[in-house]
């Protein structure tokens, strides 16, 4: 784990410190207070949460924990302190953690993955019976996955070869796997970033070239959904799950409560307490209007397909921002609210076509959606295919060198910066190239700080917060300055 450079404690060189932003934040609060209340409520219905979604719920906990671990910086020409604690590393609903991981893997792709060519992004999302089968079972997920990629690959070569005479075209695609909605409800479909055209090899040189192609029109992107839907369901049959009873059998069916949250999830309904069965509540405004599919955007049979999201090759920022967005976390703190009743409000990014800008759980139906968008383990949500895949023959031809980086890490006493980080990246660094903010600058000198120890786990971490007058941890933490 790598310290975590939202939240510290910040010691002044003179004086006891002072506390300020006591208590654990709302989201923190609530999954505390409510999370035995969850397992409780499942065993009621005779099932049990997987120990993986447990297991994830419970790490999300002692995110920031002081109690965990943390890194002890100091600055040599002020004398200021500071404890920077240890994150939990969540890949699932952490959103501090998932941001970290959005932010770093974004950088990376545009570091060192996609080349300097334009580049569109694709949107695959599946009728609403096939989400929830998608989501158990991963097997099926990758299949569709791959249908989805043969399909828009399939239309890049088609469209190379008619309009530039290139017989033997190679495309690649990055896809993330999301499994949510705006809503916080079990929503799995595909975010892919294609290179908006295909590569060849040059007869004369034998160099990789690129050759962009026009954009698709709203009249080809409706024939590849139509194509899409066909294939996928034809597929899907062969696997045995036909449009009839169909179901995601997974073994677990009476035991596994994560099935039964799924399935609410889904359908926007409640799984758990006096509420079960009914939808989510939500607040609606008035001046709801009809949708419309935007350009380069269509449906078919529940599946659609959405192309009209395009960078240039020179928007590096902005490819950047598009990589960050299909990675982001599935819930924004910022946008959580508590009201006195002490029911919940998660207020959307956009009001919805029916007026609805916001959305009211308890804190056990918050818990349950959730617990319904975590997945099993060792399951990958980023695929890389195509020119892009590891073992592809021209990837070494096709991604850029990678480039030297500063960091703005903390240093070592001397003045050394702290180990040579090639793949990963410092939260420091993260927090310079999305915010502009140096994290280990001295709040006083501007001096950068450099690492004093590091303290793991009790009773280490015990003996020195007591020493230091922090007195016990909480998480997350307070802060001191």
């Amino acid at each position: 784990m790598q310290p975590s450079a939202s939240d510290s404690i910040r010691f002044k060189s003179t004086g006891s410190p002072s506390r300020r932003g006591v208590g654990f934040d709302l989201l923190h609060r609530v999954v505390s207070k409510n999370l035995d209340g969850l397992i409780s409520a499942a065993e009621e219905r005779d099932g049990f949460l997987p120990g993986y979604v447990e297991h994830e719920l419970r790490r999300y906990l002692r995110c920031g924990d002081f109690a965990e671990g943390f890194a002890w910086l100091e600055c040599e020409g002020c004398d200021h302190h500071r404890l920077v604690p240890f994150s939990c590393g969540s890949r699932s609903i952490c959103p501090s953690c998932c941001g970290r991981r959005m932010s770093e893997k974004a950088a990376h792709w545009v570091d060192a993955v996609l080349p300097r060519v334009p580049v569109r992004q694709w949107v695959f999302t599946f009728p609403w019976p096939r989400r929830l089968l998608l989501a158990r079972r991963h097997d099926l997920c990758l299949g569709v996955h791959r249908i989805c990629v043969g399909v828009v690959r399939g239309w890049y070569q088609e469209r190379a070869k008619t309009l530039l005479g290139l017989e033997d075209v190679r495309c690649g695609a990055i896809t993330s796997i999301q499994r949510f909605g705006s809503a916080l409800n079990l929503n799995l479909h595909f975010h892919a970033i294609w290179p908006d055209g295909g590569f060849s090899r040059a007869s004369e040189t034998g160099a990789v070239v690129f050759h962009q192609l026009p954009a698709p029109r709203t009249e080809a992107v409706e024939e590849l959904v139509v194509k899409l839907a066909a294939r996928v369901e034809r597929w899907l049959v062969k696997q045995g799950y036909g449009l009839e009873g169909e179901h995601a059998d997974d073994g677990e069916l009476n035991l596994d409560a994560q099935l039964a949250l799924q399935s609410a999830s889904v359908a926007g309904r409640v799984a758990l307490g006096l509420r079960a069965g009914r939808k989510v509540r939500r607040h609606q405004v008035h001046g709801g209007r009809r949708y419309q599919l935007p350009p380069r955007c269509a449906m078919c049979d529940g599946y659609s397909i959405h192309a009209g999201t395009v960078v240039g090759a020179g928007n590096r920022a902005g490819l950047e921002r598009l990589c960050r967005y299909i990675l982001r976390p599935p819930l924004a703190k910022s946008r959580l609210e508590e009201r006195a009743d002490g029911n919940l409000v998660l207020r959307l990014g956009k009001t919805w076509s029916d007026g609805t800008s916001a959305l009211v759980f308890s804190p056990i139906e918050l818990l349950e959606k959730l617990a319904a968008i975590i997945p099993r383990p060792m399951k990958n949500q980023i695929l890389y295919t195509g020119v892009f895949a590891s073992a592809a023959a021209w990837r070494d031809s096709v991604v850029p060198e990678p480039v030297e980086r500063e960091s703005q890490g903390p240093l070592k006493k001397g003045g050394q910066p702290c180990g040579a980080v090639k793949r990963r990246y410092w939260w420091a660094d993260l927090l310079w190239r999305v915010f502009s903010e140096s994290a280990f600058s001295c709040p006083h000198c501007g001096t950068r700080m450099n690492v004093r120890t590091v303290v793991i786990r009790p009773p280490a971490t015990t003996k020195v917060l007591v020493s230091l007058g922090a007195g016990r941890s909480r998480g997350p933490p307070a802060c001191f300055d």
